[in-house]
This record gives C-alpha cells, sequence and structure tokens, in this order.
C-alpha cells in the first residue's frame, strides 16, 4: 500500500503551498483545520503521517494529534508551529505523543526528510505489530489445538463459550473484546498440567481426595500463570485467574476484589460458563451476590436477539469428508467419533494441523466413523 500522509493547517494558502511542493514526492491529503482533519482520518485513514499546524483556532494541534493517536495510534505524528515555547512542546510530547516537533519557518527540504521519516517510522512499527500479532495469533492457535486433542470435552466448552462471550463483549463495550474470546479459548489449558485420570473423577463426582479437588478448583490460577509466559497476555490471564470469583468477593482466588474491581472480561466469562451450566438466566438471577447484574442484563438481551445460524442463507451446505480428504479450516459439524464411540472431537471443531495429524492416528489405529459432516 502506497504511503499516505495527512497535512493540517488553518491557513489555505500552506495548504496549497504544500500541495505544489509535494504533489510529485508523496501521496497526501490537506484538511482545513483539526474537524476537517478528524473527517479525514475517519474515511480515509489510516495514514502513514499526520502533520499538523499547533496554532489552529476551535482546535489546537496539540488537541487534534491527541484525537488523531486515539483513532490511528500506529500513525507518525509531526507538529509544526511558529510559536515555541517549552509548555508548547511538553504538552505536544506528552499528549499527542509526537515523533518530531518542527518550527516555522521550515525549508520544504527539511519538511520532506521529516515526513520521509515519519513514513519509515510508521512502516517499522507496523511490520513489528503485524509480526507480533501473528506470532501470538499462531501460538494461539497451537494451544488450542493441542487442548482438544488432550481433553475433547473442555475443548467443546471453550468452544461453546467463544461466541457467547463474544457477544457479552460487545454488549457492554469491552475495551479490548479480543481478550475475553481469547481467554475463553485458554482458560481449560491447566488441564494439561493434571494426572491422568484426575479430572475425570472429579467430573463424576462421588468420593474423590482432596488434594484432586484442590488441584481442579486451582485451575483458574494454573492456567493464568501459564499464559502469563506469552508476551502481551496479562489481561487475558488476569480474566482466566478470576473467572470463577463471584461478584461479592467471595470464592476462588481469596482476596479483596469485588464487583466492579474484578476485571470485566472475568465477569463476563462467569457468566457465560454458568450459563452453560445451568441453561437459563433465571438461574443464576436466583444466585445473588454470584454474578454481575449488568452482565446478566446484557446476557438476557443478547438471549432474546435473533439467534446466529452456523448456515447463513447462500453458504455452502455442509458435505461428507475423511480423515483423508477434510481440509485445515473446515468445521467439524457434529464431531469425530472412533468406531467404539469414543469422542475425538466435538461439534463446530475447525480443523487444524495437529487435528488432522490425530484424525489420521485415529483411523490408523483404532478406527473412525467416517465420512463425516464438514463445512468450509
Amino acid at each position: 500500500m502506497t504511503p499516505k500522509v495527512l497535512l493540517v493547517d488553518d491557513d489555505p494558502n500552506i495548504l496549497s503551498a504544500y500541495s505544489r511542493t509535494f504533489r510529485k514526492r508523496f501521496q497526501f491529503d490537506t484538511a482545513l483545520g483539526g474537524d476537517e482533519g478528524l473527517a479525514l482520518l475517519e474515511s480515509s485513514g489510516p495514514y502513514s503521517v499526520i502533520l499538523s499546524d499547533m496554532r489552529m483556532p476551535g482546535m489546537d494541534g496539540v488537541q487534534f494529534l491527541t484525537r488523531a493517536r486515539e483513532l490511528h495510534p500506529d500513525s507518525t505524528r509531526i507538529m509544526l508551529t511558529g510559536n515555541v515555547d517549552q509548555q508548547t512542546a511538553i504538552d505536544a510530547v506528552n499528549r499527542g505523543h509526537i515523533f518530531r516537533f518542527l518550527t516555522k519557518p521550515c525549508e520544504p527540504e527539511a519538511l520532506a526528510e521529516a515526513l520521509e521519516a515519519g513514513i519509515e517510522q510508521y512502516r517499522l512499527v507496523t511490520a513489528e505489530r503485524e509480526l507480533v500479532e501473528g506470532t501470538l495469533q499462531g501460538s494461539i492457535d497451537l494451544l488450542v489445538e493441542l487442548m482438544s486433542i488432550a481433553d475433547p470435552a473442555a475443548f467443546g466448552r471453550a468452544q461453546q463459550l467463544a461466541p457467547l462471550t463474544q457477544k457479552l463483549a460487545a454488549a457492554l463495550g469491552l475495551a479490548s473484546p479480543w481478550v475475553v474470546t481469547v481467554a475463553s479459548m485458554l482458560s481449560p489449558i491447566g488441564i494439561l498440567t493434571l494426572p491422568a485420570g484426575v479430572l475425570g473423577r472429579v467430573r463424576a463426582g462421588g468420593d474423590v481426595p482432596r488434594p484432586e479437588r484442590d488441584a481442579v478448583e486451582r485451575l483458574p490460577e494454573i492456567s493464568a500463570n501459564l499464559i502469563r509466559h506469552i508476551p502481551r497476555m496479562d489481561p487475558v490471564a488476569a480474566a482466566i485467574l478470576y473467572m470463577d470469583k463471584n461478584y461479592d468477593g467471595s470464592g476462588f482466588p481469596h482476596g479483596q476484589l469485588r464487583e466492579e474491581e474484578i476485571p470485566l472480561a472475568a465477569r463476563i466469562l462467569k457468566v457465560a460458563s454458568g450459563y452453560l451450566d445451568l441453561g437459563s438466566v433465571e438461574a443464576l438471577r436466583q444466585r445473588p451476590g454470584t454474578y454481575d447484574p449488568r452482565v446478566l442484563d446484557a446476557l438476557a438481551e443478547a438471549l432474546h436477539a435473533p439467534a446466529a445460524q452456523v448456515l447463513e442463507d447462500g453458504s455452502p451446505a455442509p458435505h461428507l469428508a475423511t480423515h483423508e480428504t477434510v481440509l485445515p479450516g473446515q468445521i467439524l459439524v457434529e464431531g469425530v467419533q472412533t468406531r467404539e464411540g469414543l469422542l475425538v472431537y466435538p461439534p463446530l471443531t475447525r480443523v487444524g494441523g495437529s487435528h488432522l495429524e490425530r484424525l489420521a492416528n485415529f483411523a490408523r489405529l483404532v478406527g473412525l466413523k467416517e465420512p463425516f459432516l464438514v463445512l468450509d
């Protein structure tokens, strides 16, 4: 994509001069003042570089660049002013996070060099972010696939949690909705640390040794500690750590946090998980102090909205596949079982690389019920 520059000033003569000087060197837009600049950011952004004059009526350069940073944080911001004072510089750097601070009059070549440097800075920032996000997403996908192998039941529950928490996050305006989605999928990861059979015995009930019950109770803490080793995942770890915490402050983990002090993502997970267990909002409301009332209200509204369908009108219909023909990215509509009825993958599992390996091994060693339904 060709880098774009936004030039903002309240003087139309200066904008005309910019156009004459830079029309052969940069792809750019001009805006007469901060309001017009914000409108362009909304309609035509993001821009690689945003250059703004400082002294403008109505909205000065610091105010404009501060808003610009909120809209497009990766854009490089440059301030140009003819009135340099210490407080102006401090405000510009602290509030607008300015990359360069230039004074008028500024030679065209010096200004062009600053714009070139800003474009390069934008390229470096976005390339690093894309690398980090791609690596992070790849790590998450691998962890989810490994969990689906270790415990298909827990993985199936996580897949049910994710879309429900997404709806609640949107309804409640969660600032980083990805946090609750990732937390939904990775919350069972602590299961991988339990000895074989422990979780099954606790799920089955009956007389189970207290240490085994304690280990299962601590699963959110174990999961949170494992996830903290992944960069940028602290909010996800906090959501998982407090997902079993009651709204009134009781429950695990023990401590002083209560009500709004508990992370919103954790309160969303708590309500969504409770709904999967109890099956109705009314049943959750009958446990005062356990669930956040505001999240319960959001859940009630979400459940009354038109139900999402797996198959939209005009979308491809499910078709049959085997372990040899199923492809990465396809969805196992009804799941996959062995010939003896052992669950290999639950319904609606999205196939990844490790899933293909496991299906091939099960088909070769114990046999699968094939063909099975998949959705592209």
